[in-house]
């Protein structure tokens, strides 16, 4: 793999990136960015106002990386250094994603169909059968974030069914575990599911999936600006 200072002296300056700030609150921000060059492995990114609170942030974490290369993407790894004004964030590289710790650090925003259920054994006697549809926010290779009606009744071994927007596609049909849930407003609830007991080809299949779709929605992105 490219060590990651010959990486960053071959992108361009202003080149979009994606980016999941890492935040002293509960998730992560995920945000739009231009790439500003400095000397490897420093770099800068440009927000648009109002991206974030200097308050919120999780200074010295590490967080992923999405930039625009080309025709293809770039992911890295990277810590958090400090502020620069209220629209600038400087960072220090750190490493490219291999495919196994892309799963872990990189997510992807989309709105797909998912239903969530369980099943009660028979000696569950406090526990109830149960299942619920929403719509989810954004995946990676390790979890799910998505928005429902009601807070699942149990957190533990939850059947999931995320269904593709290719209708020839397989749905994505896993086993979770939620890891946080928070009421919102209107009485809807945010879901945060990591995946439990995934088989390696639907895991394949996730980060595919993810990985096509952040291509595509870079491209848009180029497109619209």
């Amino acid at each position: 793999m490219a060590r990651v200072e010959d990486i960053l002296n071959k992108l361009n300056d202003n080149s979009p990136v994606t980016v999941d700030i890492p935040s002293s609150k509960e998730e992560a921000l995920r945000c739009k960015a231009l790439l500003i060059k400095k000397e490897p492995p420093l770099l800068e990114l440009l927000f648009p106002p109002n991206s974030w609170q200097a308050d919120d942030l999780k200074i010295g974490a590490n967080c992923n990386l999405v930039i625009e290369h080309k025709e293809t993407t770039v992911n890295l790894i990277a810590r958090l250094d400090t502020t620069a004004g209220d629209r600038r964030l400087h960072f220090t590289a750190r490493e490219p994603v291999s495919p196994v710790t892309l799963r872990d650090y990189f997510r992807v925003s989309m709105n797909l169909p998912i239903e969530a259920s369980y099943i009660a054994g028979p000696k569950e006697v406090n526990t109830q059968t149960w299942k619920m549809v929403g719509t989810t926010i954004d995946m990676s290779g390790s979890g799910v974030l998505a928005m429902f009606a009601n807070k699942p009744a149990n957190n533990m071994h939850i059947q999931l069914i995320i269904t593709m927007p290719d209708e020839e596609a397989a749905p994505i049909v896993c086993l979770a575990n939620v890891v946080k849930s928070y009421r919102l407003r209107q009485n809807r609830y945010q879901v945060a599911f990591h995946f439990e007991n995934v088989t390696a080809k639907t895991r394949d299949q996730i980060v595919s999936f993810c990985l096509q779709e952040e291509r595509r929605q870079l491209r848009e992105n180029v497109r619209i600006a």
